[in-house]
């Protein structure tokens, strides 16, 4: 077993179900039958600037949306900035160890309060144009020259509040509604499997943060498929996987994807406590709405997606270990491993594919693109989306 991985028997994971009835389902030929009217997606849900607004609206001004880690604000005044969702925004961990979402504005003239990238810890947050200061739970503690305001409320321009909540150990925010966010509901099933692999004990160890020009729908395409994973990937992580066998399932408005790697003919004959899910599947999750989260063996990927416009997006990705390496040796390692999938995988393969296909979807010479039955995760998350926004024309 890698260094760092966990075997999740049946005691402790929600997924043995569908690992049993993938491993059932699968015949001599390592092909996972599915039934159902694929049909095509159309290349306008890509490019047209209407349907990406109409997402913008309906979708990222509306759920919730990953904003990091609690590992990576693990001591009281630690905090960091977040623009991608397109407005300022504040996470802060405070006095009262509690993390809280604010927009990150004074409420005086509207500066930013923290301007700084990464992360940092203060007391307080002093606003640099006049000083207007504010504790960690946002409240407004002082006003130089308070007396001069004739407006008799201005002490209680407190910060702005986001509705946040944590699942999994990760920190999530809508810009829509008001008061915490119910996890539960939001997440259903995918609560248990951040539980089993235990998500919210993980240690933040690398971020990398890039612009692809691509729109944001191929890019979580790209992560429900394992029809191109030995042949896209052919040079990097595809000789570790199986050739087709992979299994969807749809969890609320989410997706549990899993890739057979190598070990998987092995998990097929052993017993449900003797599998070792981490080294012998490759799970992938969709969290709705625009978060990729890959289990590798001895670490976990989790990727942000947040569009700029039809044809760019920026992606986020950040790397977390089940702790922090406890040696020189092995933070190499991790260095290593995170700089072959962000740069040798996520970015010169998958990300670039998604711009070539960019670059297609403008030629005008496709109307639409069929799909096969080794692409249902595709079908899936596109009638997600549509949920959300109405349904697309079809070509």
């Amino acid at each position: 077993m890698s260094a760092g991985s966990q075997s999740l028997g049946v005691s402790n994971a929600p997924f043995v179900s569908q690992i049993q009835a993938f491993i059932d389902a699968v015949n001599g030929d390592g092909y996972v039958h599915k039934t159902s009217d694929l049909g095509s997606i159309p290349v306008s849900v890509y490019t047209d600037r209407d349907r990406f607004d109409i997402e913008s609206q309906n979708i990222f001004a509306k759920a919730p949306v990953i904003l990091g880690h609690i590992s990576q604000i693990p001591r009281k005044g630690d905090h960091f900035t977040f623009d991608h969702l397109g407005q300022p925004l504040l996470v802060v961990r405070g006095q009262d160890d509690q993390v809280r979402v604010f927009y990150n504005i004074c409420r005086h003239r509207g500066v930013r309060l923290v301007s700084r990238e990464g992360v940092a810890r203060k007391p307080s947050f002093v606003c640099p144009y006049h000083n207007w200061t504010y504790g960690l739970d946002g409240q407004l503690n002082h006003i130089p020259c308070l007396e001069t305001f004739e407006n008799d409320d201005v002490s209680g321009r407190h910060l702005v509040e986001v509705s946040s909540g944590i699942a999994g150990g990760f920190i999530f925010a809508s810009l829509a509604g008001k008061g915490p966010i119910d996890m539960d509901g939001f997440l259903g099933e995918l609560t248990g499997d951040f539980d089993a692999l235990a998500m919210g004990e993980q240690a933040f160890f690398k971020q990398s943060v890039r612009t692809t020009k691509s729109n944001w729908k191929l890019i979580v395409e790209a992560f429900q498929d394992g029809y191109h994973v030995v042949r896209l990937h052919r040079n990097s992580v595809g000789p570790l996987f199986l050739d087709n066998v992979a299994d969807t399932m749809r969890i609320k408005q989410h997706i549990r994807a899993m890739v057979a790697r190598q070990g998987f003919d092995k998990m097929c004959q052993d017993d449900p406590k003797d599998w070792d899910v981490r080294n012998q599947l490759s799970l992938a999750y969709f969290v709705y709405p625009n978060t990729i989260m890959i289990i590798h063996p001895d670490y976990i990927s989790q990727l942000g997606l947040f569009p700029v416009s039809p044809n760019e997006t920026i992606c986020v990705h950040s790397c977390f270990l089940d702790e922090e390496p406890k040696s020189e040796k092995a933070k190499a390692h991790f260095e290593r491993a995170f700089d072959i999938i962000d740069k040798e995988v996520f970015t010169a393969e998958d990300f670039f594919v998604c711009e070539q296909a960019q670059i297609g979807m403008t030629s005008g010479v496709n109307q639409s693109f069929p799909l096969s039955k080794h692409e249902i995760g595709l079908k899936i998350f596109h009638e997600i989306v549509n949920e959300q926004i109405g349904d697309w024309p079809t070509v």
